[in-house]
């Protein structure tokens, strides 16, 4: 599948998960929809394309943000609240006059395990393109889940594997719950933008992504959205990968945020746009 394929597999999930059981998570208090058993899909992404959905208009600033924030191994979100509001929600207080994202991704890949997972895979990589044990994990089994309560957030994206074969990057994510509409296409823009940073510092192209939903969802202040986003003559956004390096990221991050978003300005998109209610 071409990261412009990815449109018409995105709007065929949202049509499987509004079909699926309907019920209330005790947790959240609200009402879902649920797809069946989860599923998965591929991406390909030689094509050099970001992967954007058709039926909604989506915000590659936002995903953009999201990585270099990740890749700075942060908990404050003083860096992504200028670009987007929705991690506030999840500010905690971390210890004395310290507030953050205690289960921040970035900050689990680089820095909570005592591992830079992000560099060590470059490393490794750069070494022996055969690696076959570059795995990266934002959850911690010592705390995470398993009844566990009080956590104002869990990652979703629990974990991914990078490898190298033919001079290709390929990934495979898990995501353990997913909220198809407001969530899944900026966890899809956001790894690809991942992918794209660690093939440029491996001087490999991106290969293949391939996404497995184990918990897929639509909350019921989304349906009627999800409906119309249904509705919609489908509008193909063709933006290209940015081609940054990790280092480079790291070294400039609103650059890098700033000069996509410019970029992305210059790109025709779907016009239906779901907010204010849904916070990008």
């Amino acid at each position: 599948m071409t990261a412009r394929l990815f449109s018409h597999t995105y709007s065929d999930l949202l049509a499987w998960v509004m079909r699926g059981y309907e019920e209330l998570n005790a947790r959240t208090k609200a009402h879902v929809r649920v797809g069946r058993g989860g599923t998965a899909f591929k991406i390909d992404l030689s094509d050099g394309l970001l992967p954007v959905v058709s039926c909604r208009k989506t915000f590659p600033r936002s995903a953009a943000a999201e990585v270099a924030w990740f890749l700075l191994g942060e908990r404050s979100t003083n860096f992504i609240s200028t670009y987007t509001p929705m991690w506030n929600k999840f500010v905690d207080e971390l210890g004395p006059n310290e507030f953050g994202v205690a289960a921040a991704y970035g900050y689990r890949w680089r820095e909570h395990f005592g591992r830079d997972q992000i560099q060590l895979t470059i490393d490794a990589l750069r070494k022996d393109r055969s690696d076959r044990r570059c795995y990266i994990s934002a959850w911690d089994p010592a705390s995470d889940g398993l009844g566990a309560e009080g956590q104002k957030n869990v990652p979703c994206p629990v974990g991914f594997s990078m490898s190298v074969t033919a001079g290709e990057l390929h990934s495979s994510i898990l995501l353990r719950s997913s909220d198809v509409f407001v969530g899944l296409p900026y966890d899809v823009m956001g790894h690809a933008l991942l992918m794209d940073a660690v093939a440029c510092e491996l001087g490999v192209t991106p290969g293949v992504m391939h996404i497995t939903l184990a918990h897929v969802h639509l909350y019921e202040h989304h349906w009627e959205m999800a409906e119309e986003a249904l509705r919609q003559v489908p509008v193909f956004a063709h933006m290209p990968l940015p081609g940054c390096t990790v280092a480079q990221i790291v070294a400039a991050p609103d650059v890098y945020v700033t000069q996509y978003a410019d970029a992305a300005q210059q790109i025709e998109w779907p016009k239906f746009n779901p907010r204010p209610h849904v916070v990008e």
